[in-house]
């Protein structure tokens, strides 16, 4: 049992799946990106607030500002590396890029960045340190393993020398997920059948959230609620069991779909946890995905 959980944690396995969550990611962070550059003097020039680091009592740090002229030449660089990624053109010296430059931009002005920003600096962290995927029979001398793509695929597909960054990865949004939900059973989520009913009516409510606040019952809120803790709870059992994924899947989809539709902004946060899905699909539909999208 021991020899096995270590072999699932620590053993060879396909790159499919950390490749394409690199794909993913980095697609929810172009989207993101993009999004804020209309802004982006406000963030990374003398021209926005930018709290003293003696004003902050050391949480600022004092990163230099760009003028104008360096703020474009950086958003072409920082851009541009993302699509690289996306096309697979230098994608490993791309990745380093992208890696420091969402470094600098959260570090510019560290107490306003988005909680997104930091959660993708895990992510590529994970990536650079992950061992870069090799093509050929390396490590595929091992037992098989239930994720282990079936023998249909052959040994020419791109082998990870150990499963160490899947694992992780996998593990945090399971945390993420998990955690938010012990915080809601410590709060009021079981107690307060009105809590989403409130939280919908925030800074963040959108029209739709209107909408739904005027034309959904309270009791309707409170079916909605309980859904979202419960799944928030079976994150685990969902996505990990592999017959439970097609309802962990579509569960999550509507939850986070949910939260875009009702919290302004807050739908690039839940594009950013639904990119880690891509972890947990089955290795035979990425493989197979991938040839059609080639062929296609």
């Amino acid at each position: 049992m021991t020899a096995r959980a270590l072999h699932w944690a620590l053993g060879p396995v396909s790159a499919i799946r950390l490749e394409s969550f690199r794909w993913t990611t980095t697609l929810v962070l172009l989207i993101y990106t993009l999004t804020w550059s209309l802004e982006a003097s406000e963030w990374l020039t003398p021209v926005g607030y930018h709290v003293s680091a003696a004003a902050s009592r050391g949480l600022q740090l004092p990163i230099p500002l760009l003028g104008r002229g360096s703020l474009v030449a950086f958003l072409l660089i920082y851009v541009g590396s993302m699509v690289g990624i996306l096309l697979d053109l230098r994608p490993r010296l791309c990745s380093y890029v992208v890696f420091m430059g969402l470094l600098y931009v959260t570090l510019a002005d560290r107490l306003s960045a988005f909680s997104m920003n930091k959660l993708a600096l895990v992510a590529y962290l994970v990536l650079l340190l992950a061992p870069w995927p090799a093509t050929g029979s390396a490590g595929r001398d091992a037992p098989d393993v239930p994720d282990a793509p079936d023998s249909s695929q052959d040994q020419e597909h791109p082998q990870l020398r150990s499963a160490w960054p899947l694992r992780i990865l996998q593990a945090t949004v399971l945390l993420q997920y998990v955690g938010a939900g012990v915080c809601k059973l410590r709060g009021n989520w079981l107690t307060n059948p009105q809590v989403l009913w409130l939280q919908a009516q925030d800074v963040y409510m959108t029209k739709f959230a209107a909408w739904m606040v005027r034309e959904v019952p309270v009791w309707g809120w409170t079916v909605l609620q309980h859904g979202a803790l419960a799944f928030e709870l079976l994150a685990p059992l969902l996505l990990c069991v592999r017959r439970l994924r097609p309802l962990g899947f579509a569960w999550g989809l509507a939850m986070h779909v949910g939260i875009a539709l009702m919290m302004h902004r807050v739908g690039l946060f839940s594009l950013s946890v639904v990119a880690y899905y891509v972890l947990f699909v089955d290795e035979a539909h990425l493989f197979g995905l991938r040839e059609r999208l080639r062929a296609g």
